[in-house]
């Protein structure tokens, strides 16, 4: 079955209060129930997103994620990349493509609006899967990330998406401020 899938990418200041009480809703549907390894987890802020990637069914939002374009370190070496994040699909609107339907669309901004070589995100283990069959790649098992002036590691998926012809530097990846 196909669901027409309508999707908008909007910068952060062309979001709407009710828009954004939207995006709330379906976050807090989508990640409420997680639970984390990592004892810290729940002590770590999020970066702000420049931009929401959004699916609508009819005017009902039912899919999102957030991007940001940011300079990153890897290996010492700064690279920029566009960092995906929050990935989440209503609990009614799962199983039925939409998250990959996003991801695929954003493939084409990421390269050619914001021209970066490639595409960030960290997942659950169990949501890999997801993001493989997209064509992610999985490049570390951790990362380092910057809160209150302290250098932090998390132990997460990291996987991104090549956007250009160039190799992934290879060394450990320092997002340069907080996660998102």
């Amino acid at each position: 079955m196909h669901t027409d899938l309508r999707i908008e990418i909007l910068h952060s200041d062309k979001i709407s209060a009710g828009l954004d009480g939207q995006i709330d809703r379906l976050d807090h549907l989508a990640f409420s129930g997680e639970s984390h390894d990592d004892p810290e987890f729940n002590s770590i802020a999020w970066a702000d997103h420049d931009w929401m990637m959004l699916g609508f069914v009819d005017e009902t939002l039912v899919s999102q994620f957030c991007l940001l374009k940011r300079e990153i370190l890897v290996g010492g070496e700064p690279l920029l990349v566009a960092g995906i994040g929050g990935v989440a699909t209503h609990p009614d609107w799962q199983r039925r493509g939409l998250a990959s339907r996003l991801l695929r669309a954003s493939e084409t901004f990421m390269r050619d609006e914001l021209r970066v070589p490639f595409g960030l995100l960290i997942c659950a283990d169990q949501t890999q899967p997801l993001y493989a069959r997209c064509g992610w790649q999985t490049v570390a098992h951790s990362l380092n990330f910057t809160q209150n002036e302290r250098q932090r590691q998390l132990d997460t998926c990291v996987m991104i998406l090549p956007l250009a012809n160039q190799p992934w530097p290879t060394g450990l990846i320092d997002l340069c401020g907080l996660p998102w």
